[in-house]
This record gives C-alpha cells, sequence and structure tokens, in this order.
C-alpha cells in the first residue's frame, strides 16, 4: 500500500511557488515530516562557503538549468520558524514553544545541510517558507 505524500511547497514571500528552481531543497524535504510549514531564508553559497546574493538570483531565475545550476550552486534552507506541524497551526502560539518545537524537529529528524536551524531566539517571520 501506498501512502499519500502531499507535494513540497517552495513559497516566497510574496507568494510565488519556486519548487521548480530549487529541486534540491524540493528533494531533501521530501524527508520531513508531512504537515510541516517552515519559515525561513534560501540561501546560495559561492565556492568559498560564503553567501552569495548573485548566485541566490541565478538560482531563483532558472528555469530549463535548474537541475544542473542545483548540482553546481546547492540551496540551503535557514529555518526561522515552524508555522505549522503535523497539519496543527502553531502560529498563535508563543515564539519560545514554537521554537522548542523546532529545536525537537531539527533533533528528532537529525536534520543537516540543506536545513539549518537560524541561531537567533527572536521572532524573525516573514520571508519565504517551505510546505511539505
Amino acid at each position: 500500500m501506498t501512502t499519500f505524500r502531499p507535494p513540497v511547497l517552495l513559497q516566497t514571500w510574496r507568494g510565488a511557488l519556486v519548487q521548480d528552481r530549487f529541486p534540491d531543497l524540493t528533494a531533501a524535504a521530501r524527508s520531513l515530516p508531512n504537515g510541516l510549514v517552515l519559515d525561513g531564508e534560501l540561501a546560495v553559497l559561492d565556492p568559498g562557503g560564503q553567501l552569495s546574493f548573485t548566485a541566490l538570483q541565478r538560482r531563483a531565475t532558472a528555469s530549463r538549468n535548474a537541475r544542473a545550476l542545483a548540482a553546481e550552486m546547492p540551496a540551503h534552507f535557514i529555518v526561522f520558524d515552524v508555522l505549522q506541524r503535523g497539519g496543527q497551526e502553531l502560529v498563535d502560539e508563543p515564539f519560545a514553544r514554537r521554537r522548542e518545537v523546532l529545536e525537537a524537529l531539527f533533533a528528532s529528524c537529525q536534520l543537516e545541510p540543506p536545513w539549518t536551524l537560524c541561531s537567533s531566539t527572536t521572532d524573525l517571520r516573514g520571508g519565504g517558507g517551505v510546505a511539505v
């Protein structure tokens, strides 16, 4: 029996869906629990390991060569917040509680790059997000 797996959605803060431009991140998100909505920031590193806005822009505007660019310049997702887990809305919970849920998610799923937990303990919500 096959279990239903909803699609992974990568959405910008303006509402544009960009999962087709980040196939590496979309594939990695398939390992996350269903019903999860994360808030954070997409990042792409240059060959020296530094954040590169130019590389991010190249990835964000890629269409036909998205897979080749993903291999050349992998995306990372810096997670700030968890907005939903298991289909349950968490946005009305205090940020400290959402942070606990997020830290537990990282610990239980043993998440590693392309997922990075933002070290901030302040509410930074407002960027793009990943919904699984």
